[in-house]
């Protein structure tokens, strides 16, 4: 590898490391300040009030499903094979995984329409995105994306559409770096209250399953999915779709939790990114076969987020969110770029061109 190449590694593993929290604030202050730890958080090891109006804690045989919310799902959502080996339960959820593709997935799932209602009133989730810290690393987080993105020359920088906007970050971040049009859908009306109108964005709140489509056009740039593809119950009908609306040589830029992360591999059934809104749970060769299938060529693949506070503390036989670390140095060879350089981040990023 020349040294160029070396030199621009380098600079992309210190911009990443930039919005990865447990990396600039440590684990323990990280979960606290964004309120992802404490009794009814997502990182405390227990249910969250979401979690709980279609999981019930007997505290006996704990953890049973109310059998009117969920479906089962006969294939797997990626490639459709049949052919799927269970791999454990968490907190009343069964995670499957595709012999084919090897896609992660619920099994059972939660239904459609009591997922919706979830959806729409999720506090927990609104709790943790809008507080200040949290936005503050969103805010870096956003700008290495539209970085990669202007790297990889979208059509203009005249319409973008953020699909799962949440609090409307990347939105103003995009609009500040240029955007013209910038466009969001949310299924949360929690995150109403966040958007300006002053900051001429556009906010949908809608599922995108239940939308008008022709609200949305075509003709994008570029359409955003920052930890949505997995919350979706049709992947690949609902991408096919988006590349309809995109402009030729249009960009989809995604990220998803990763389920070949060190972190997913090592904390299995004790990580938070198994959780009832993950539906599915995508590794380097599952994202790329979907986007392929409908006819995207992935044109960049990396990881992002170490989650190495939470593996080192693991490792050291401690709670794995609970701040620990690894205070005998016993793991120091586990490293952002040793994550980063093997595929080991917590979440994928790919960008995929309508070509």
């Amino acid at each position: 590898m020349s040294n160029d190449s070396n030199l621009a590694n380098d600079l992309r593993l210190m911009n990443k490391n930039l919005f990865d929290g447990n990396l600039q604030f440590g684990a323990k202050v990280f979960h606290e300040k964004t309120n992802r730890i404490g009794l009814g958080r997502p990182a405390s090891g227990g249910l969250v009030p979401e979690h709980a109006k279609i999981v019930v804690d007997t505290g006996v045989e704990r953890f049973q499903r109310i059998g009117e919310f969920w479906e089962y799902v006969d294939q797997c959502p990626v490639c459709s094979c049949t052919k799927t080996q269970f791999l454990f339960t968490r907190l009343g959820l069964d995670i499957w995984r595709c012999d084919q593709c090897r896609h992660g997935f619920q099994n059972p799932r939660i239904n459609f329409d009591k997922a919706s209602e979830l959806y729409s009133d999720d506090k927990t989730a609104a709790d943790i995105y809008t507080e200040p810290i949290q936005k503050e690393i969103d805010k870096v987080k956003y700008s290495y994306g539209l970085s990669l993105i202007d790297e990889f020359n979208p059509p203009s920088n005249n319409k973008i559409l953020d699909f799962g906007c949440g609090a409307g970050v990347f939105l103003e971040v995009a609009k500040s770096n240029g955007w013209k049009q910038c466009i969001g859908i949310d299924a949360n009306d929690r995150y109403r209250e966040q958007y300006d109108s002053e900051l001429e964005i556009q906010y949908i709140y809608s599922s995108f399953e239940r939308i008008d489509r022709t609200i949305l056009g075509h003709d994008y740039d570029c359409i955003t999915l920052w930890n949505v593809l997995e919350h979706l119950y049709d992947p690949v009908e609902i991408v096919r779709e988006l590349k309809g609306m995109l402009k030729n040589d249009g960009l989809i830029f995604i990220m998803v939790p990763n389920i070949d992360s060190m972190a997913s591999r090592i904390i299995r059934e004790r990580s938070a990114t198994f959780n009832w809104k993950h539906l599915s749970h995508f590794c380097a060769q599952s994202l790329t076969q979907l986007m392929s299938t409908i006819g995207l060529k992935c044109i960049h693949l990396e990881t992002a987020i170490t989650e190495i506070d939470n593996i080192k503390s693991y490792l050291s036989g401690e709670f794995p969110y609970g701040g620990y670390g690894d205070p005998n140095n016993l793991f120091e060879f586990i490293t952002p770029k040793y994550l980063h350089e093997n595929m080991l981040g917590s979440r994928l990023i790919g960008v995929f061109k309508n070509a």
